[in-house]
Formats: structure tokens, sequence, C-alpha cells
């Protein structure tokens, strides 16, 4: 779970309720942004979680899918075994609602502009995974790459010269090696550096962009050994290899 403001998060795992014991609640959210089927990124007791809050707002928890992922929500209408067939009754108490959106094109939510771009990353329903590039009402960009994998052309040329603000990444992992510099599905430390190379040289990323690495396991580097190896990068931007309940 990303949270970008009381209002509007991307992403609502089946660590979310943990989250929300540790950093704070969430009875103030209106807008998820999800971004693929896959479960921790998206766990459908979390929709039970807010018809079972003592204080809930009146309006509706919004879902947003993209693409293939949207099917997810007929299954689970149809799907007895999910939430023992709750989720139309929710939809129609008004706890929660969903909505598609299209690859590529900007909608606006909750005063922010939100473009969904295809990631390079298949979810549950077969579906590319959603990268968010976001733009508050100040004008700043921020670019939400989780899951990606490197990315696919059409995204690179709708990233061209977007001038981020901040760039949010996977480095899934880690330091591990051997898995060449642009894989499919997810990154890790080399590929991301390579990534960020060539956003650098298209615009995308600029000498004041912040980078902050995320979604990582530990499978072949702990916190400390990452932290370390991007220190050693030469770099413009300045890079943070991120954790749990850390405020940008």
């Amino acid at each position: 779970m990303f949270r970008i403001n009381e209002q509007m998060c991307i992403d609502l795992g089946a660590d979310s309720f943990q989250q929300a014991i540790e950093y704070g609640d969430f009875t103030k959210l209106r807008h998820v942004l999800v971004s693929h089927t896959h479960e921790d990124h998206f766990n459908y007791m979390m929709m039970n979680v807010r018809n079972m809050s003592i204080e809930r707002l009146k309006e509706p928890l919004h879902f947003y899918f993209t693409d293939q992922a949207y099917e997810i929500v007929e299954f689970y209408r149809q799907s007895r075994p999910i939430m023992k067939g709750m989720t139309s009754d929710l939809e129609a108490r008004g706890v929660v609602a969903f909505h598609k959106l299209a690859f590529n094109e900007s909608v606006t939510i909750a005063g922010m502009k939100v473009t969904p771009l295809r990631g390079n990353h298949l979810g549950n329903m077969g579906e590319s995974c959603a990268n968010y590039l976001i733009q508050n009402e100040d004008g700043q960009k921020l670019y939400y790459g989780v899951d990606t994998g490197w990315y696919l052309p059409e995204t690179f040329k709708e990233l061209e010269n977007a001038s981020l603000d901040v760039l949010i990444s996977e480095c899934t992992f880690g330091l591990t090696s051997g898995r060449g510099l642009h894989p499919n599905g997810h990154l890790d430390a080399f590929s991301c550096m390579e990534l960020f190379r060539k956003l650098l040289a298209q615009g995308t990323l600029h000498a004041n962009s912040r980078i902050y690495l995320t979604h990582i396991n530990h499978f072949t580097s702990t916190h400390a050994d990452l932290v370390g190896w991007i220190q050693e990068q030469q770099f413009p931007c300045p890079i943070t290899v991120a954790w749990d309940g850390m405020i940008i």
C-alpha cells in the first residue's frame, strides 16, 4: 500500500490492515488505484474491512482497475467463496464501487490527474500491471512503477520529457545478479540503474528528481547491503532505499 494522501492510495494488499494499525488508520480513504490483481497488491478481504468499520464515510470506497484487471470484479460478484458472495451486496449498500480505467488515458480523481501506464508484469487475470503517473494540483509529478520489469516501448514514449519530481520504483530482486539488464516482470538493482540512466537521458528524470526503491525482497541482500551499493553508484538524482512506514 502506497498512501498518496488521506483520500487516495495505490493498492490495498493483505497487509494493509496491519499497516493501518502501525502507521495510521484509513477511515478517510476514498480512492484505491489498483496496480494489478496479485494478492500482495489487492486483497478482496480489504473490501470487507471497510464494511466492518465502526466509523465509515457515507461515500463508497472506490476501486480503480485497468484492462483485464477489471474482469476480477465480475469474478468476485459471481463467486460465493469470495466473502460469502457479499461483493454485490457491498456495492448495493454503497460500501464499495468499481471503476475501469484505460491505459494512457488521464482522469481526474480527488483533484489529481491520474494516468495509468502499462507495466511489463502480468497479474492473476493475465492483465498488464498499471503503473501510475500522478500529477497533483500544484503540478508536482509522481510515477509509481511497481510492479513493472523493464519498461515497455509505449511506456518509455509516454514518459518522454515527463520531468518527474518523484519516481517510486520496484527493486524486487535487490542485488541478485545474472538476470540481464532488461528483465521482464521485476527489476533488480542492476536493471534499476540501467533504467534510471535511460529515463534521465530522455527527460523523464532530471537532477532534482528523487528516486525511491521499494518492493524489495532480501534473498540476496539486506537493506544495509542495498543502501551501501546504491551509495557507490554515480547518479545525479538522489536514490533512497525505502522502508515500511517511510514518509516522503
